[in-house]
């Protein structure tokens, strides 16, 4: 696999949702084609290990999505979650 290199600057967008007792906040940006390229997801304990968590499964989302693995293949895997959600609100599709 080859990895798609993003833009040093690059628009983003955030989003701010509420799952599981938690207010997560999302931010994702997209490559010039309009397909999703990384995802930041940040659940605002600095330290926690909730913070953590998300912190990392949000790095490994954007090398999938980085390595052409496309958003809809990888929310048929994850189903559920805070991932599943912010996958879903930046592809436009309706969280499960």
């Amino acid at each position: 696999m080859t990895r798609r290199r993003l833009p040093n600057r690059r628009a983003s967008m955030t989003v701010e949702f509420w799952l599981d007792g938690q207010t997560y906040r999302a931010t994702a940006s997209r490559f010039p084609d309009g397909r999703l390229a990384e995802l930041f997801l940040d659940v605002g304990k600095a330290g926690s290990a909730v913070q953590a968590q998300a912190e990392t499964a949000a790095m490994l989302v954007s090398m999938l999505l980085q390595n052409n693995i496309h958003c809809d293949d990888i929310r048929s895997l994850i189903k559920t979650g805070p991932i599943a959600y912010a996958l879903a609100e930046f592809a436009g599709m309706r969280p499960e």
